[in-house]
Formats: C-alpha cells, sequence, structure tokens
C-alpha cells in the first residue's frame, strides 16, 4: 500500500533517527577537531576554549560509539536489513557503479539494471561507512584510553590513521550529502519521513518494488497510477 497515494515506505522512524543522530555526531567530531589541523580554525580555541572542545569532542564520540548499538533495538528491522543486504555486492551492483557516473550530472543512466532496497551505490557508501566507523571508533578508543596501557608506538600510528580516516569519510559524507540534495533530491525525503516517491523507488530500486508488489504489499494498479502521476 502507498503511502499518500504517490509514496512508497521505505525506512522506519527509528532508523531515519539513527541516521541524523550519525550524521549530527560526525560532523560535530570533525567540527571540534578541526582547530588541531588548520589555523583557519584556531578561532574556536578563541570562542570555547581547548578543553571545551576536547570535552564536546568526548561527548559526541560517546554518542556516534552508542547511537548503532541503540540503534540494534530501536530500529532493528531497518539495521538488519541494512547488514543482510549491503554485502551482497554482485553482477547488477558493478553493471550499476559502470553506469552511475553520468548520474553525477543528473542523467539517469540507460539500460540500468534493476536495483534492490539498496543499490550498487548505497552497498558501497554503507560498507564503506561501517569501516571508516570501526577505525575511527578503534583508533580513538585507544587515543583515549590507551595511554600506560597499549604501546606508545602504536598509539603514535593511531594519530594519523584517525586523522586520515576522518578526513576520508569526510569526503564520503559530502559526496553523499551531494548526491541526496543534488542528484537525486527524492531520495532525500526518505530520510524525512522515511517514504519516497513511487517513481523514485521504481527507477533506482526496481527489483525491490518488484518483489513488494509480488508479496502483495503494493498494488500494481495503485503503482501505475503513481507512475502516471
Amino acid at each position: 500500500m502507498l503511502v499518500n497515494k504517490n509514496y512508497v515506505k521505505r525506512h522506519t522512524k527509528g532508523f531515519v533517527y539513527l541516521h541524523w543522530i550519525n550524521a549530527i555526531c560526525f560532523f560535530m567530531l570533525f567540527l571540534t577537531a578541526l582547530p588541531l589541523y588548520a589555523d583557519t580554525f584556531r578561532f574556536l580555541y578563541d570562542m570555547f576554549g581547548p578543553a571545551t572542545l576536547q570535552n564536546a569532542h568526548r561527548f559526541f564520540a560517546v554518542i556516534f560509539v552508542l547511537n548503532p548499538i541503540v540503534g540494534l533495538i530501536t530500529a532493528r528491522e531497518g539495521i538488519g536489513r541494512m547488514f543482510s543486504e549491503v554485502f551482497k555486492f554482485n553482477g547488477k551492483d558493478i553493471t550499476f557503479l559502470v553506469k552511475f557516473p553520468v548520474e553525477l550530472i543528473g542523467v539517469h543512466p540507460k539500460d540500468m539494471p534493476k536495483q534492490g532496497f539498496y543499490n550498487g551505490g548505497e552497498r558501497m557508501n554503507i560498507a564503506f561507512q561501517i569501516a571508516a566507523w570501526a577505525v575511527l571508533v578503534i583508533s580513538g578508543a585507544v587515543l583515549w584510553f590507551g595511554e600506560g596501557v597499549v604501546d606508545s608506538s602504536i598509539r603514535a600510528w593511531m594519530i594519523p590513521l584517525h586523522s586520515f580516516c576522518a578526513a576520508i569519510a569526510f569526503a564520503g559524507a559530502i559526496g553523499h550529502i551531494y548526491l541526496a540534495t543534488v542528484v537525486n533530491p527524492d531520495s532525500f525525503h526518505g530520510m524525512q519521513d522515511g517514504t519516497v516517491k513511487a517513481e523514485y523507488a521504481n527507477a533506482h530500486h526496481g527489483e525491490w518494488i518488484d518483489d513488494m508488489v509480488r508479496e502483495g504489499k503494493i498494488d500494481q494498479k495503485e503503482l501505475n497510477e503513481a507512475l502516471k502521476s
């Protein structure tokens, strides 16, 4: 059944909250660490003081770690589906990645194979973000709690590893924001109330839509009418 005759329910509210809490924490962590790397942001030290920024960094770090753990309870369905599908990379995903670059300029690729709940680009991004989260958490924990416990040479390596991973994750986040707001703004709607337009879902996640119709969760006639509107 479609929502308001034109939208497909894709994410639960719990999963939407999980996404935004994770995003806010990541950018706050990045912001509170910037004065360490660029003099341009030294004014933050002048405004708030180094100790305040350090405490804020640790505060958001704790939430950053706990958020997905809480999500396993509050957004179990979404988390479970994400982990069950994100690593099922197949030939259709390879084709997606080959054809996808033209979408960066707002052109939907021709002859794109139907994608599932997560398309090839989303799977790659999620897998990358999971790996980045793990590296940031482990390296951050060593830097925070490892003094006198972990060998100093290992802790020394954690600093560039933590910084490099944060920079790469930030670049990935900017790309993700660009795709969600400029290239495919309909996808952004999915992280507002959990629904996406039927037209967008059919074009970008056609295999998933076919499964929904086959399982009786979406009426084919209702879908056809939404695609015509």
